[in-house]
This record gives structure tokens, sequence and C-alpha cells, in this order.
């Protein structure tokens, strides 16, 4: 997996050779998800990475930082919020469960970047390290599909989406906190059972 640059990176900086650092990431990714979050550490890292764990430190300032980098470093979508603009609401909501379905099966899935997320929730420094973006991803990606729909008149103009992007956002993290996939089968239930259904309804039970 080629590296990629990031706002998500909080590397230390300095003249070092970055040679070791896809063996890191990698190393860091295995454990996290062999372990989740919290039970992943530094030693375990360091071990399979074949380095010292000086020199994951000369690297990244902390494990919430080494594990932001390495999610950016296998899921680089993950470091904007770009969502495809298809002419349609219902073409929008189509990429958006093809894009979550191109990871069902990755080794750094939706489920593993959700719980990290929920982690973030209970771990400042984590929280930090990722500046909120996990967490709120989806939300932003949501209302901005919602938005141009508005825009192109065809869900009424003014509304406030942000409480039905965070309904999908929720129920995602409700869904790996119990144990379950969030994947796009479940993606596309919620969307046709309850985003469409809602966004109509606030437009009369019809799109214009």
């Amino acid at each position: 997996m080629a590296d990629t640059e990031s706002t998500l990176r909080r590397r230390t900086d300095g003249r070092l050779d970055r040679t070791r650092d896809p063996a890191i990431l990698d190393a860091a990714l295995a454990a996290l998800t062999e372990n989740g979050y919290h039970d992943t550490n530094m030693n375990d890292i360091a071990a399979r990475a074949g380095v010292g764990k000086a020199a994951i430190y000369r690297r990244w300032t902390s494990k919430a930082a080494l594990i932001a980098d390495a999610l950016v470093y296998w899921r680089p979508e993950l470091a904007h919020d770009d969502v495809a603009d298809t002419g349609s609401l219902a073409g929008d909501f189509d990429e958006l469960v093809e894009r979550i379905g191109r990871n069902d099966n990755d080794l750094i899935s939706n489920d593993v970047v959700l719980q990290v997320a929920v982690e973030a929730a209970q771990d400042a420094q984590l929280a930090a390290a990722l500046d909120d973006l996990l967490l709120l991803k989806g939300r932003r990606m949501v209302t901005t599909i919602l938005q141009r729909a508005a825009e192109r008149g065809e869900v009424a103009a003014g509304a406030d989406w942000s409480l039905i992007a965070d309904a999908l956002t929720g129920l995602g993290l409700i869904r790996v906190m119990s144990g379950q996939s969030f994947d796009a089968k479940f993606a596309r239930q919620v969307i046709d059972t309850l985003v469409l259904p809602a966004v109509l309804a606030a437009n009369g039970g019809r799109a214009r």
C-alpha cells in the first residue's frame, strides 16, 4: 500500500530514515485488528515490525498518533470527505453504499474504523489524533448528499438534515458496539427504510 500524506498525521518531525515506516504501520494495523485499540501496545508493535520501541516514538509521539496514521495509510479516503456527485439523490446514495462495500472484506474494514471511533469517544488523546474525523465523517458525507439534493430541487430546501445524518452514523456505531457488522447491505437497508422515507416525508412524500 502506497504511503499518503494526511491531515491525520502526527508524526514527530526530524531527519529520520522512513524506510521502516511501512513495516511499523503494517504491524500497528495487525495488532489493532487482532487486539482492538485498547489492548494494542507499542511493545507488541515494535516486536512485529522488528524495530525497537524507541524507533517508533522517534516517528510517532503516541499510540494514538500511530494508529491514526496507520488507518490513513491503508484507507487514504479517510483523510477527506469527498462525495461523488452523480446528479441525483438516489445515485449519490448508491455511490455511498458502493463505497462502503469496497471495504467490507478489507483488513481495515468499516467495522474496524468505527470501533476506533468508539474508542475515541472514551479516549481524549485518540480523539485529538483523529481530529474527530472518523466519528463525524459519515455525518458530513450524508449531510453533503442531502444538501446537494436540496440545491437540485429533489428535496425541500432549508431543512436541517443533520438529524438524519446523525441517525445513520449513530446506527453504524451501535451496530459495531453490539458486535455486528456495518457493511454495504446494512447501509443500504438503513438508507432505504429510514433515510429516504424521512427525506421524502419532509418533502411532502415525493421527490421534486
